[in-house]
């Protein structure tokens, strides 16, 4: 059965609002832009005098319609600072000094004229609006303004380094270091100056161009001594920074670290020289340094040739415990990846408490896998049974423990299993619903929904922060909408996330409500965490595709949290995360309007072009979904290479635990889960896994 509803219908709108509220948007262009006013100064009036059959209009509703009447004037008047005519502005300036946004319409007319602004303008905003997010944003402008005409005192001045940015870190310090040359203090502001520039030069990356005007006073000083040049080399090496590191080899002028720095290159291009290094055993830090960088590199290569190499060099230098478990890790998986498991698993043994103290569990976690792989239910109770306690618990390797019992013929009649069995099934997660399978019983999902009082819900909303988050949210902006919430929630207690929760469903905010759960580690309210947004969208994208409705709901779920701004680091965009090249090619297919990326943002054309794109990885896939969502998420290259791999052998669930990718492993199990939860909320009972799915393609 569906799951009842605990949201809330809103409050009623007057309806000559409705109709002024409709007017004053429809007039609002340029031309018209005093109609806008005038129609905006009576709203109020209007709404709290009509009586239609006689009833009263109810606070509540004069907030509402006042509300309204705000966002209209807001938009109108950000667009107005948008064109340049500012003197428009403080007429509706004036309006709205008690609509949560002001802050935002004094900061866009001052950043929009900054050449314009003065410094009492700019000092009286970030007192007034001191810690805010636009505070911050209108400092940063501020600052750039100020560093782009070399007005350094006032930079100074004004500069905050709790709110500082790298390049402006940089500027600040240069500033510092020229300084008031008739200042006595001056020389140690110098010195101080040249220390903190030391702290942003060494790191791993290139920095801002900003800083190499502060970067060449370092060097021109003679700061930066050949270790620091070394070090910061070594990073860049180690994070693939090749062109970052090839610069600072230029500046390894003494003979010693030139010769080690053309070492690191060749043990880099050709690890088997590392055989040929270290004979001297002067044991110095850039030694162990190119020593650990060759072996993890050689026994990806030849891992008999790096445990070689390991046995000298432990015999000659002494390693760090992290360095050590990092070569003995790559020697383990290099040994079994080039077919010596029986010398592998050995060595495993040998160095398991080191292992596990430094890396968790995860490499013989990583081992269950390549027996899963391979079918070896020994080995898989084996290493099952060498995972540190806390791990033998979570419900993965709870489950692969009966799995395993079931498919040992010593063990296949252990009556524990179905103990063991009964008690994952009680568990709202896809191993618990595979337990649920093996019994043949319903999936528990758990459903306990949060309670939380009005008043602590109105404490909520009543955060000025949380305020303009809501109206940001409302006006599209979700940038500065989950600034504004991240500020108001940093220091949420329990209780609060709960209530922040509830607050974030009432304002169909899912992304937010499912994010408070999860900082407040609450998993069992159903409705929240798995709401139906956008359900005419996807009812529609469903019919159209004959793709189960439940099914895009748990896509759009697991891919954005229903967030429709969502923008991935890969240029993956919308609720369900479509590439822009991938919605060009799918929209033309299915003549789908589209013309640019940014439609990507519309749920009702991100949701058609999504759907339309899994539809055919379906059909590339015979309808297994299974592999269609491994290849949604990691692409059908690598899917065809892993189902190739596997030969058609295994198991759809050993095939998806042994996803190489993490992610993408993660990915199908959620997807998979997250179809069953929305499938009870809809009052449909398909099983998790479809019977053709257990051995079609896998």
């Amino acid at each position: 059965m569906p799951l009842k509803s605990a949201g809330k219908k809103p409050a009623p709108q007057c309806t000559v609002c409705k109709v002024v509220a409709i007017l004053t948007i429809t007039f609002s262009s340029d031309l018209k832009i005093r109609l806008r006013h005038t129609l905006a100064a009576v709203i109020t009036v209007l709404c709290c005098s009509v009586t239609g059959a006689g009833a009263e209009t109810t606070e509540a509703q004069r907030a509402n319609d006042l509300l309204v009447q705000q966002r209209a004037l807001y938009a109108d008047a950000i667009e107005l600072i948008r064109k340049g005519k500012r003197q428009r502005v403080t007429q509706i300036r004036n309006q709205l000094v008690d609509y949560p946004l002001y802050p935002y319409l004094v900061y866009a007319d001052l950043a929009a004229n900054m050449h314009y602004s003065r410094k009492s303008d700019i000092s009286q905003y970030l007192d007034n609006y001191a810690g805010s997010v636009k505070a911050q944003h209108l400092r940063k402008r501020w600052l750039d303004y100020l560093a782009r005409r070399t007005y350094w005192t006032t930079f100074m001045a004004f500069y905050d380094p709790d709110e500082a940015s790298v390049k402006h870190q940089c500027q600040y310090q240069l500033a510092r270091y020229y300084g008031d040359p008739k200042d006595p203090a001056q020389p140690a502001r110098r010195a101080q100056a040249l220390d903190a520039a030391l702290e942003l030069w060494n790191i791993e990356q290139s920095q801002p161009s900003e800083c190499d005007k502060l970067f060449s006073r370092l060097q021109a000083e003679n700061k930066i001594s050949q270790s620091l040049v070394w070090e910061r080399f070594n990073k860049a090496l180690l994070n693939h920074e090749y062109q970052l590191a090839r610069y600072l080899q230029r500046s390894l002028t003494s003979q010693r670290y030139q010769a080690l720095s053309q070492l690191y290159y060749e043990v880099d291009r050709n690890p088997a020289s590392i055989s040929e290094f270290g004979q001297s055993a002067q044991n110095s830090r850039e030694e162990l340094q190119i020593i650990r960088h060759g072996l993890i590199h050689l026994a990806r290569k030849d891992s008999h040739a790096a445990l070689k190499q390991w046995s000298r060099y432990q015999q000659t230098h002494e390693f760090s415990h992290s360095d050590r478990s990092d070569i003995v890790t790559a020697i383990i998986k290099g040994l079994f990846e080039q077919g010596f498991a029986a010398i592998a698993d050995t060595y495993f043994v040998d160095h398991l408490q080191l292992l596990n103290d430094t890396l968790d569990g995860s490499l013989v976690e990583w081992r269950i896998r390549r027996a899963l792989e391979k079918r070896d239910w020994p080995a898989v109770q084996l290493w099952l049974k060498r995972l540190p306690k806390q791990r033998q618990t979570s419900s993965v390797w709870r489950y692969w423990t009966i799995r395993s019992m079931q498919s040992d013929p010593t063990t296949t009649r252990d009556p524990a299993i179905t103990e063991l069995t009964a008690s994952l099934a009680k568990e709202r997660d896809f191993y618990g619903f595979l337990a649920s399978d093996m019994l043949d019983r319903e999936y528990s999902l758990n459903h306990n929904p949060i309670t939380i009082n009005q008043q602590q819900l109105a404490a909520i909303e009543a955060i000025p922060a949380m305020a303009r988050a809501r109206e940001l949210y409302f006006h599209g902006d979700t940038l500065d909408a989950n600034r504004e919430w991240n500020q108001a929630s940093a220091n949420f207690n329990y209780e609060e996330w709960l209530a922040s929760a509830m607050v974030s469903g009432k304002w169909q905010w899912h992304s937010k409500a499912i994010a408070s759960l999860g900082r407040a580690r609450y998993w069992d309210d159903i409705e929240l965490r798995f709401p139906l947004a956008y359900a005419a969208d996807i009812d529609k994208a469903a019919q159209a595709t004959g793709i189960e409705n439940y099914l895009l709901f748990a896509l759009a779920r697991q891919e954005s949290a229903f967030e429709s701004s969502a923008t991935s680091s890969a240029g993956a965009r919308g609720l369900m995360q479509v590439m822009p090249a991938t919605a060009k090619s799918t929209a033309r297919k299915y003549k789908i309007p589209y013309r640019k990326r940014s439609q990507l943002l519309d749920a009702k054309t991100n949701i058609a072009i999504a759907s339309r794109y899994y539809q055919e990885l379906l059909a590339r896939y015979s309808g297994n979904r299974i592999a269609a969502t491994a290849a949604y998420n990691a692409g059908p290259y690598r899917v065809d290479q892993w189902l190739k791999n596997s030969d058609g052998q295994l198991p759809f669930d050993i095939w998806i635990e042994v996803i190489p990718y993490r992610e993408t492993r993660s990915y199908v199990r959620n997807v998979l889960m997250y179809s069953i939860i929305y499938s009870r909320k809809l009052g449909a009972e398909p099983p998790m896994v479809l019977r053709d799915e257990t051995y079609r393609l896998l």
